[in-house]
C-alpha cells in the first residue's frame, strides 16, 4: 500500500528549517483558506469501485483531454479514472488506465506504480510521474523482517500517454527513471528513497515538482554525529524544461538547481552525495502545489497528521515564489475539527489536494479564490473502506 504522509524531521533537520524559514519569506503574501459547507463524498470503496484495488490512495488530481473530458484520478497501484465534463459530472470508468508489473526486480523500477502527477499541453500526449515502490516482501530471499517498511524502496518513474489519458505506457529502465536516490535495494534495510507526491505547476518557464524521503539509514544522526544521515527527511522542489523527458529534472542542492538524480544500478556512484537534494522548510509535509494566478504565487498543501511541529495536528497552506523559501503555514483546518464529523470506528485521513474546477489550464494546477479541497478517510481496520471527500474552499491573499 502507497505509504501516508507526512514525513517526520529530525531535530537537526528541524534546527536548519527553522534557520531557512527566518528570511525573506517572511516577506511573500500569505494565503489562509476557509472551508464551506459540509465535507461531501464523492467516491466510496468497496461500492464505486470497479475491482478491489480500485481504492483512493493518493491525492486527487485532474486534467482534460484534446476533447475536453475531464479525467479525475486518485491513484492506485492498478489506476482507474472517473471521466466527464467537469468535475461535477463524473463517471467512473472500468476500463483500467494502468495496472502495475508486479516486477521483482528493484533496478527496473517497476513493481508498484501509483501514476500521481500529470502534465499536458495538447490534451493528447500526457506525461504521467509516479510514486513507484518496490515490495521486497513479496519476492523470495528479498526480505526477512516482519516489519515491511524496512524491505521497501521508492523512486519516481515517468510514463506517458499518446491518447488523451486512456493508457497509460512504461518504459524499460533506465529510460523511466526520473527521480531516485543513488543507492541500491539493501534486504531489510530498505532504504525508502524518494517519491515525488505533488502535482506539476509551471512558474517562469520551468516546471516544478516537490520530491519527498524518508530519513535513512535508520538511527541516523542528522547531517553530523556518529551515524550521519546519507538521506535526510524531508521535501525540495524539483524542475525541468521539458515534463518529456525524465533525465532531464533538477533538484535543489542548497545553492542551485543543479542537483542530478543518478540511477545506482547503472554503475557505482562515485560521488553519492552530490545527488542527495537539501531540503527546504515545511516541504516533508507538501500533498500538493498550484499557481494562485492573481498573484503568481505557489501555494502549497500541507498535511501534518502526527505531531504539533506546524502547529496543531491539521492542514496547512504556504507561499512561495521559487518553491525554495516558503511563508509560515496557515491553518486551514485541525484534524479534530476533522474527525468531529466521523461515525464511530478507527479512522486515518490522508492525500490533500486543492483542485479549482475553474481552473483555465487543461492541467488544473493554477487556482483562484474558490477551489475544491479533497482528502481521503481510511479505516485502519480495513486497508479497502475508504471515502474520497470534497469540500468547498475560500483562498484569501493576505500582502
Amino acid at each position: 500500500m502507497r505509504r501516508t504522509l507526512p514525513f517526520l524531521c529530525g531535530l537537526a533537520l528541524i534546527a536548519a528549517c527553522a534557520a531557512q524559514s527566518a528570511d525573506p519569506s517572511a516577506a511573500l503574501p500569505t494565503i489562509t483558506g476557509t472551508l464551506e459547507g459540509s465535507r461531501v463524498p464523492v467516491f466510496r470503496t468497496p461500492q464505486d469501485s470497479c475491482i478491489l484495488n480500485d481504492i483512493p490512495d493518493a491525492m486527487a488530481r485532474a486534467f482534460r483531454d484534446y476533447a475536453g473530458t475531464v479525467h479525475f484520478v486518485t491513484a492506485s497501484s492498478d489506476m482507474f479514472q472517473s471521466l466527464g465534463p467537469d468535475l461535477d459530472s463524473l463517471s467512473r470508468s472500468c476500463t483500467p488506465a494502468f495496472i502495475s508489473a508486479n516486477d521483482g526486480n528493484p533496478a527496473d523500477f517497476n513493481d508498484q506504480v501509483w501514476i500521481d502527477s500529470f502534465y499536458t499541453f495538447d490534451g493528447m500526449k500526457i506525461a504521467g510521474l509516479s510514486h513507484t515502490e518496490y515490495h521486497g516482501w513479496s519476492f523470495p530471499g528479498e526480505c526477512h523482517s516482519s516489519n515491511v517498511g524496512e524491505c521497501e524502496y521508492d523512486a519516481d518513474t515517468y510514463h506517458q500517454s499518446s491518447d488523451g489519458g486512456y493508457k497509460f505506457e512504461s518504459f524499460p529502465a533506465p529510460r523511466n527513471f526520473l527521480a531516485g536516490i543513488p543507492y541500491t535495494y539493501e534486504v531489510d534495510n530498505g532504504p525508502m528513497g524518494y517519491s515525488v507526491d505533488t502535482n506539476i505547476v509551471e512558474l517562469g518557464g520551468w516546471y516544478y515538482a516537490v520530491a519527498t524521503a524518508w530519513t535513512w539509514p535508520p538511527n541516523c544522526s542528522g547531517v553530523q554525529g556518529p551515524n550521519p544521515c546519507l538521506v535526510p527527511t524531508g521535501g525540495a522542489p524539483i524542475r525541468t524544461h521539458d515534463v518529456f523527458d525524465p533525465a532531464s529534472w533538477r533538484s535543489w542542492n542548497g545553492k542551485d538547481f543543479s542537483l542530478s538524480f543518478a540511477d545506482p544500478y547503472l554503475g557505482p556512484v562515485l560521488h553519492p552525495e552530490e545527488h542527495v537534494y537539501t531540503p527546504v522548510p515545511y516541504m516533508g509535509f507538501v500533498n500538493a502545489v498550484n499557481v494562485y494566478q492573481s498573484a503568481n504565487l505557489v501555494v502549497a498543501t500541507l498535511w501534518d497528521y502526527w505531531d504539533n511541529e506546524l502547529g496543531p495536528p491539521g492542514m496547512y497552506l504556504t507561499t512561495s515564489k521559487d518553491l525554495v523559501k516558503w511563508t509560515k503555514p496557515q491553518l486551514v483546518v485541525t484534524v479534530a475539527q476533522i474527525e468531529a464529523n466521523d461515525p464511530k470506528g478507527s479512522f486515518l485521513y490522508a492525500y490533500f489536494s486543492m483542485i479549482d474546477p475553474k481552473a483555465p489550464d487543461m492541467n488544473f494546477s493554477t487556482i483562484g479564490d474558490h477551489a475544491y479541497l479533497y482528502y481521503v478517510r481510511l479505516n485502519n481496520n480495513n486497508v479497502y473502506d475508504r471515502v474520497l471527500f470534497r469540500q468547498k474552499i475560500k483562498l484569501t491573499l493576505n500582502p
